[in-house]
């Protein structure tokens, strides 16, 4: 008499599909992540310039118009506040950079 199992055909089939979908993924992420990263890496200088050189214009706008300036209401701090969140954009690019550079 024969008492071992035989093979259940559904969890081998299921065990094969939740390998291809993990293959089919995989292959998805590298598809999107590469040229994303290379766009990223290549645009890099350019962005990261622009956004600083636009940071310190606008501190110095802002420093430009509190004490050379008559107007009674010009938005000193707005205009400040302004001009380092600009300059902090370039930590979510970096960020993006990062995470499309992981493997």
């Amino acid at each position: 008499m024969n008492t071992a199992c035989p093979r259940d055909n559904t969890s081998e089939s299921r065990h094969w599909l939740g390998i291809a979908s993990r293959g089919v993924l995989r292959v998805t992420w590298h598809a999107i992540r590469m040229p994303s990263l290379t766009l990223l890496v290549v645009m890099e200088p350019l962005i990261c310039r622009t956004l600083t050189l636009l940071a310190i214009l606008g501190v110095l706008t802002a420093f430009f118009w509190e004490f050379f300036s008559r107007q009674p209401h010009f938005p000193f701090w707005i205009v400040l506040g302004i001009s380092v969140g600009v300059g902090m954009l370039q930590i979510p690019y970096y960020l993006l950079i990062r995470l499309f550079s992981k493997h």
